[in-house]
């Protein structure tokens, strides 16, 4: 049986296409080459040092604490007196509410964003807030950190598989020993007991397996990060991630109880976010 072929070359804007057909069976095949085409060039929705979050977050999320544990680890059973270091959620957090879409940059490390950097501390929301406005950026709100940190499936701890906490400091820089330090004492950035508690700090990224299932680091312990609160409690400022001791290490758990405008302390640092323009 005899078959005709036939073909053709077509040049299209620097993409050749080689176009062959058979009469008998009336196909076609394509063979494509590119001649010098330039590569394509993808437009990142962010900077480099930031993460693009573009996801549903749950108003109303139900975690569930199945037991606390001590700062080693251990399991708790009975009346103690170390609370919020839960030891194991229940899986899986259910949402029990509407999700709102959020879509949004957040940085990838603590303020100043540096790699391999300590983060800043002693920061107030003011000082975080000013330095977002020469960088193009803003304070985080409570809602964006929450979901940056839980990831899309609502994850209570930004590490791990986001239901076991870690054990001391094997995965995020938290519970650290309080014995022996007064921290009270550290009433300026100055004093011996602040530089104590500035050492206890890791440089950003050091980690390697702090970091949510966003790829966004440390967003348990090593410093308190200020966030726009929004729950509509306590001041519009809040604080959220916890520090160095273990207090706070969850994704939503904040404290609303310090006027970020003023307040400063060992503890006290952040990341910021950026809008995306649709």
């Amino acid at each position: 049986m005899f078959y005709k072929v036939l073909s053709s070359m077509v040049l299209v804007s620097g993409l050749i296409v080689s176009l062959s057909a058979t009469t008998k069976a009336e196909s076609f095949s394509y063979e494509l080459q590119f001649d010098n085409a330039p590569t394509p060039v993808v437009k990142r929705a962010c900077p480099d040092d930031m993460v693009e979050i573009n996801s549903d977050f749950c108003l109303n999320a139900e975690e569930i604490c199945l037991y606390d544990v001590d700062t080693k680890g251990n399991k708790l059973v009975g009346p103690h007196k170390e609370f919020g270091r839960c030891g194991e959620f229940k899986y899986p957090t259910r949402c029990l509410s509407d999700k709102i879409h959020k879509h949004y940059c957040i940085d990838k490390y603590e303020f100043p964003n540096k790699k391999g950097q300590v983060p800043q501390d002693w920061m107030t929301y003011t000082d975080l807030e000013n330095a977002g406005k020469l960088l193009g950026k803003r304070v985080c709100t409570s809602s964006e950190w929450s979901l940056a940190a839980e990831g899309p499936n609502m994850d209570p701890l930004a590490y791990g598989n986001g239901y076991h906490r870690a054990v001391e400091q094997s995965v995020c820089n938290m519970d650290h020993s309080t014995k022996g330090i007064d921290v009270f004492k550290a009433t300026s950035p100055h004093t011996p007991t602040a530089q104590l508690l500035h050492n206890l700090l890791v440089p950003s990224g050091s980690m390697p397996e702090c970091h949510s299932k966003f790829g966004v680091f440390d967003m348990s312990a090593n410093i308190d990060e200020w966030v726009k609160n929004e729950t509509g409690i306590g001041y519009p400022t809040g604080l959220m991630s916890g520090h160095v001791f273990g207090v706070r290490n969850t994704a939503r758990a904040i404290t609303v109880a310090h006027n970020g405008r003023v307040f400063s302390w060992y503890e006290t640092g952040g990341r910021l976010c950026k809008d995306i323009l649709e």
